[in-house]
């Protein structure tokens, strides 16, 4: 929970409810004094994440989940004060959250964990009735925030390096939307209002749930708990709950489009460095299941052989050895002129004093990128193996 200044708020301002914002008045809403402020605030820390070097630059990508949010709003949407628009984060950490004036931002790793378009739309359905309904609004009306975690938060996120340092990024409502969320009632309201956008744009409300069961069980087989509100196990438990509940009240014999195959394709270059991302940061299990997923789907995909091998180099267990020497195979097979696979073997040899091999790898790799980096290096390799 952060602090937030009570500088936003008006003297003898009161919680309460605020009206959602209306789609159809092309005018808009007026926004109350204090909402004005909190808006500047907000459009002020969107801007410092905009400039921090943390988004995620593929258009494509972006081009594509914009549209899935604008097929979210009715119909008779007119331009009015609330512009809704999506941007992506380049971080593996599980997460997404809304600035109050509109502006949505969806993590990296998020998204990789995704099957189909319909599961986006739920996501991005739940995080616009955030903006649309003034949730941070209410919550900072309320001052049911501390001042109590953003120091322990830098703590936490200590282990995940650059990406964790996210946080000092985000500035006080950034903060408050993406790692505590809001209160149960509004939580609540989001996924209900969220799952009416998806489904009155015809995707499959079946889906929704399946997304943070997804979630979930990712964090349960790696035995991960992240800072952020969509890593939290308590919370994801919370949303399967509320979603399965309104499904089974709602739209228990309702289908939908899911469009899996347009996702995949379009995500598929974030799928891949998604999983570089966990790798960086020592998220082996969650690299090597992201990669395994990938190839699955994609497997004559040299890259992401390569990257599979790294993981198991890398991760160094006792069966990884043989796993990392086969994807790295794996990875030559399907590209014999890709050099970087020999660099791994070449290591993973001369560590292993085989030296014979490791000087075939090392040499093999400089006669496939005679402009590599690393030239020098692996050159001084090869002539103390010539010795050997």
């Amino acid at each position: 929970m952060l602090c937030v200044a009570t500088s936003l708020l008006l003297p003898g301002c009161g919680g309460g409810d605020l009206t959602p914002f209306d789609p159809s008045q092309r005018s808009g809403m007026a926004l109350h004094e204090d909402e004005k402020r909190i808006w500047g605030q907000s459009q002020e820390e969107q801007q410092q994440l905009d400039r921090s070097g943390h988004l995620y630059d593929n258009p494509e990508i972006t081009a594509y989940v914009n549209r899935v949010a604008q097929g979210l709003m009715p119909p008779q949407t007119e331009p009015s004060v609330l512009q809704i628009q999506v941007k992506i984060v380049r971080n593996p950490l599980l997460n997404a959250f809304a600035f109050p004036h509109g502006v949505i931002y969806v993590h990296t790793g998020i998204l990789a964990r995704m099957d189909n378009e319909a599961q986006l739309a739920t996501l991005l359905g739940h995080e616009m009735t955030h903006s649309t309904h003034r949730h941070a609004v209410q919550s900072i009306r309320t001052i049911k925030t501390t001042s109590a975690t953003l120091a322990s938060l830098g703590v936490v996120l200590l282990p995940f390096g650059y990406f964790g340092n996210l946080v000092a990024v985000l500035g006080q409502i950034g903060g408050m939307a993406a790692v505590t969320g809001y209160s149960r009632s509004l939580e609540s309201e989001a996924d209900r209002v969220g799952l009416e956008r998806m489904a009155a744009a015809g995707y499959d409300p079946q889906e929704s749930p399946k997304l943070f069961q997804y979630l979930k069980r990712d964090l349960e087989e790696q035995k991960l708990d992240e800072p952020f509100f969509f890593g939290t196990h308590p919370k994801l438990v919370d949303r399967i709950e509320e979603f399965q509940e309104q499904v089974k009240d709602r739209y228990a014999a309702r289908f939908g489009i899911t469009n899996a195959e347009t996702f995949r394709r379009v995500m598929q270059p974030l799928f891949l460095e998604n999983a570089q991302m966990d790798l960086a940061i020592g998220r082996f299990q969650s690299a090597e299941s992201g990669l395994v997923r990938y190839l699955a789907r994609y497997p004559q995909d040299a890259q992401a052989h390569y990257w599979l091998g790294e993981v198991y180099r890398q991760r160094g267990e006792e069966p990884d050895r043989d796993k990392a020497v086969q994807a790295f195979e794996n990875a030559i097979q399907v590209d014999p002129g890709f050099a970087d696979p020999y660099r791994s073997l070449g290591t993973m040899w001369f560590k292993q004093e085989n030296w014979k091999e490791a000087q075939s790898a090392f040499e093999r790799y400089l006669a496939l990128s005679p402009a590599a980096t690393d030239k020098a290096f692996i050159e001084n390799y090869v002539e103390v193996l010539r010795k050997k």
